[in-house]
């Protein structure tokens, strides 16, 4: 017979439990299983990054109201649109390594868009083994990410990552489809980047804008190829073709060749929409189209035609904000890549490329490239100085010594500027920057009653800038101040007679 309700429901618990139990534990197991299928298929996060050197949202407003960029209108309007500010001096090979790296050119150490060669001691383009921290792309590369880097300055040679590298050197016209070793990474590449090289030039315009216009179609279609191909985890795309134009034919806008890179932006929207990836666009510095510089391309006036107010834009909109600075841009990057986004947690493990001795046959183009542009003169040395085996340049040497004033080490400055004019006496950018130095420090000097001090620095000014009215003007007043009054009025006659138009001066020699 059947026990009491008592005796039955003592019977009962045992299995109600352990069924409850099973339960719990199958539904445990399955919606673990399904985390972990969610998080094995959920994408990686994948960034491409469009670079346009110059570009500027002054012009590029103008030219999406009225029609001819309507890819950009549209990221513009639903994407996260901000100005990137520059570093200075805003010069493009030490700007976007900035970018690249996080870091300030007194770090990266890349300074100037030339090197010597360490064999030949020749000039030329600035190199990627002068780089002394990672880049995002060594940085991505060491995480297990693919990359894809394309004509960004100072990537010849190419180093060893996982994935692809073409560099800022493949294009040339002296030696067509001919890419020297170390253009490509990995060597394998090389026939595929030569038969696109031979394609694109086989109509191409010798002319100089006919190359820029070549060189764009060039880093867009191995781009392109390329990334749709591999799909890495991050890509690198830069034109140079936006400020070349700039420099070349400003104030007049080839609204045609705008246009073409409207269409090339459009390709990359596209792209990140396949690939699920994130789009960024950038430019190392604005671009004053419609101001009165004078030539564009003069190398005394090319950088002036710079802009401190570069673009940032990021689509599909994660943020919004205020300005940007350009040494923010590899945070962002290792952000959305999902990695840890302090820039000094890559340089532990991080070795530099030996130097490269190898020197490539498109020097002597690139170079005149660099000329027509305005960023290299037709007067500095073409070899090292005798006795030299530094592979810097006075322009390294005079880009430093701006860094460092600016970052207030001031007697860094001035080491670094005397170095410029121990390998090049006659720069004038060196002796002008130097001598700004000079006066600016010997009229705070002057503030505090630092007289001596103060015409120490105007005297070592003067045999840098001896026709230079404010120079003599300024030695004759720490002269005055100093008491002696017969030097100080062969001060002021001196600058006087560069420049007459200064009457409180003439009254103070009566």
């Amino acid at each position: 017979m059947p026990g009491s309700l008592a005796e039955v429901r003592g019977q009962l618990k045992p299995f109600r439990y352990h069924a409850f139990v099973r339960r719990a534990f199958v539904t445990l197991m399955f919606s673990a299983l399904l985390a972990c299928r969610a998080h094995q298929t959920a994408p990686a996060p994948r960034v491409i990054f469009v670079g346009l050197d110059g570009a500027d949202w002054q012009l590029l407003d103008r030219l999406m109201s009225d029609g001819t960029m309507p890819n950009l209108a549209r990221l513009a309007r639903e994407g996260d649109r901000r100005v990137l500010r520059t570093q200075h001096p805003p010069l493009s090979p030490l700007v976007w390594t900035t970018m690249m790296t996080g870091v300030s050119p007194l770090e990266h150490r890349i300074l100037d868009f030339t090197r010597f060669n360490p064999v030949t001691r020749e000039r030329e383009p600035i190199t990627s083994d002068e780089r002394v921290v990672p880049a995002i792309w060594n940085m991505a590369s060491s995480a297990g990410k693919k990359v894809a880097v394309f004509g960004l300055w100072a990537t010849y040679p190419a180093e060893t990552v996982n994935g692809t590298i073409v560099s800022d050197r493949l294009f040339t016209f002296q030696h067509d489809a001919l890419p020297a070793p170390g253009c490509v990474y990995p060597p394998s590449q090389e026939g595929w980047a030569r038969g696109v090289l031979a394609d694109v030039l086989r109509s191409s315009d010798r002319s100089l804008q006919g190359r820029v216009v070549t060189e764009t179609e060039l880093i867009h279609r191995l781009a392109r190829e390329r990334i749709a191909r591999d799909r890495p985890d991050l890509a690198v795309v830069y034109f140079q073709g936006t400020d070349a134009m700039g420099h070349l034919l400003a104030p007049k806008v080839p609204k045609e060749y705008f246009a073409r890179i409207d269409a090339i932006v459009g390709d990359y929207a596209k792209l990140a929409h396949d690939l699920d990836a994130q789009l960024i666009i950038a430019s190392d510095h604005g671009f004053d189209w419609f101001g009165a510089h004078g030539s564009g391309t003069g190398v005394t006036t090319a950088a002036q035609w710079h802009r401190d107010e570069g673009i940032y834009l990021e689509f599909p909109r994660r943020a919004s904000g205020g300005e940007l600075r350009v040494n923010q841009i590899c945070s962002i990057l290792l952000g959305r890549l999902g990695m840890p986004a302090d820039v000094e947690h890559y340089r532990r493990d991080y070795r530099r490329a030996r130097i490269a001795a190898a020197t490539h046959a498109s020097n002597d183009d690139r170079l005149a490239e660099l000329k027509a542009l305005g960023y290299l003169g037709s007067a500095e040395p073409s070899r090292a100085p005798a006795g030299s085996t530094s592979t810097r340049t006075a322009a390294s040497f005079d880009n430093e010594g701006l860094l460092l004033r600016e970052a207030g080490r001031e007697e860094a400055a001035v080491a670094a500027f005397e170095s410029a004019l121990k390998i090049d006496p006659h720069s004038s950018s060196a002796m002008w920057n130097f001598a700004s130095l000079l006066v600016a420090r010997g009229r705070r000097a002057l503030e505090q009653n630092d007289c001596r001090a103060a015409l120490a620095d105007f005297r070592r000014a003067e045999p840098l800038l001896p026709r230079d009215a404010i120079v003599h003007a300024s030695a004759g007043t720490a002269e005055l101040c100093l008491g002696d009054e017969a030097a100080a009025k062969r001060e002021f006659a001196a600058s006087l007679a560069i420049d007459p138009n200064q009457p409180r001066l003439r009254e103070l020699i009566r």
